[in-house]
Parts: C-alpha cells; structure tokens; sequence
C-alpha cells in the first residue's frame, strides 16, 4: 500500500513540472507583441491626399513599409508618418522600431465624392415657418450661404440645412462642403 502511494506522488510531480514547462513556453515562437502607439491607427484619404500619423512611443530610427505601395505610399521623418494615397483600396502600414516593437496603421484609399446632393432642390414655406434639406452626398463640415438674408435664412447642424422664411419673395440658398463642392436650392417665400 505504501509503495502505491509514494507511485502516486511521483506522479502527480511529474504531472505538475509539466504542466508549468507546458505554460512557461506558450509566447516564445510568436511575433512580437504591438507596443508601439499610433495616432490614429485608422486612416482614410482620397488618392493624391495625404493624412499624418503620429509615433508616440518607441526609440528612432523607425522603418516604415506599405503593404500595398499601389494604394498608399508612406515616408517617416522622426516620429511623424505621412501617408499619402495613391489609388482606391486598402493597405496596411506596418512600423518598426530599433528595438523591434512594432505597430500599424490600416489605411483605406478611397475617392473624394464627385459631388454634393441635397434631397430637395427648391424649398417653399410661409413667413416664420422653416424647411429642412439634407445633404446625402458631401463631405463634411457644410456651409449655407442664402443669395439674400433679407429673404430667408439658413443655418447648418451637421448633414441638415434649415432655411427659414423672413419676408415674401425668392432667393437661393448655396451649400458648400469641405471640398468646395456646391448645390443650390431654390427658395420661395409666400
């Protein structure tokens, strides 16, 4: 009986010592971990546009490498990253440090819309009363600028163009988006 036991310690040891081998080895073959800090780790341009990306941790030199060079080509100058875009899709940009730390930046290349849309092109309203337009193509920040104030007037809160009526007659409203795009609404006061 005794025999029996000491048979069962010993291998109950054996099980432990290698169970901690087994979880003491479970990190040593894979790639190193990302450390390094990136801002933004998400990047979206239109080709031949630019984005910066800043480096906030990790020790210079830094390499720098697309993954697709089609897409997006990318440049380092100390801890700043500039990516510029050179057709629609998507690559990655990985970042390495001395110390081999690395980190990435996902990129995502595509074109500038063509023009700006609002959903009514002419607004009709009383005195006092307002009307809603919105813009469904554009990039924003949108701007509203009314032909004559005297007339109505307009104001922006996102993708939404509210126009209000001051005094009877006609005048347009022209909205502009980031990109300097347009669209003119027609506005009757009655």
């Amino acid at each position: 009986m005794k025999k029996f036991n000491i048979l069962k310690v010993m291998m109950m040891a054996v099980i432990s010592i290698s169970a901690m081998t087994f979880a003491s080895c479970d990190n040593d073959d894979d790639e190193p971990v990302n450390t390094l800090k990136l801002n933004p780790a998400k990047v979206e341009i239109a080709p031949k546009a630019t984005a910066t990306v800043t480096i906030g941790s990790g020790m210079a030199p830094f390499t720098v490498n697309s993954s697709n060079t089609k897409v997006a080509t990318v440049k380092t100058k100390g801890k700043t990253i500039t990516i510029t875009g050179v057709a629609e899709g998507s690559a990655v940009v990985k970042v390495t440090d001395k110390s081999k730390q690395t980190g990435q930046v996902i990129v995502t290349v595509k074109a500038a819309s063509s023009s700006l849309t609002v959903d009514k092109k002419s607004a009709e309203m009383a005195v006092g009363k307002t009307v809603d337009v919105t813009v469904s193509k554009g990039t924003a920040p949108y701007t509203a600028t009314v032909k004559d104030s005297k007339v109505a007037t307009a104001s922006v809160k996102d993708s939404k163009i509210t126009i209000k009526g001051v005094k009877a007659g006609k005048t347009t409203v022209t909205v502009t988006d980031k990109n300097k795009k347009s669209a003119t609404i027609n506005v009757t006061v009655k």
